[in-house]
């Protein structure tokens, strides 16, 4: 795992770790407290398969693109978002940021939401039946995660606290 001083320098250096084709991007709104981390896929839509977004915009460009987003925002500051506009909202604990379990856990969770993904999209694209694409992130095998790495790590409750500015 990202050795990191902070959080955002783990989230900045970990999207560098991860096995994905496609682009994730790290925001830090200081503003607010939260990085979004924006993750884009892609994959060849070799069968001209007409596609319709979230939109209603039709097409049978030849790479589909597909983006979806995750929030993590300080719990200890008021909500100003709309989690529905997100794959997950996940909280870190104000200057405390995250624990090195948790931190640990969304990394390996997050591989295997971005591997899901990808195999999943290219079904989509080669299966008649499947009529909707979308990310999945399960709060429980998540949790389970978390838990694992609590029992598991020689130090699982160190922090990756939030950076300082």
């Amino acid at each position: 795992m990202v050795e990191a001083a902070d959080l955002n320098s783990f989230l900045k250096e970990t999207v560098k770790t991860l096995d994905f084709d496609g682009d994730i991007f790290v925001n830090w709104n200081k503003k607010d407290r939260q990085f979004e981390m924006e993750l884009t896929f892609y994959a060849e839509n070799k069968e001209a398969t007409l596609l319709t977004d979230t939109l209603g915009v039709e097409s049978t460009e030849p790479v589909v693109t597909f983006v979806d987003e995750i929030l993590i925002y300080d719990k200890n500051r008021e909500k100003n978002f709309d989690a529905d506009d997100y794959l997950v909202c996940l909280p870190y604990d104000g200057k405390n940021g995250w624990s090195l379990a948790e931190a640990k856990a969304f990394v390996s969770y997050l591989q295997i939401v971005l591997d899901n993904g990808e195999s999943d999209l290219l079904d989509f694209l080669t299966d008649d039946e499947k009529e909707i694409f979308e990310l999945v992130w399960s709060e429980d095998e998540y949790k389970k995660i978390i838990e694992s790495y609590m029992l598991s790590l020689p130090n699982p409750n160190n922090r990756i606290k939030y950076p300082k500015f």
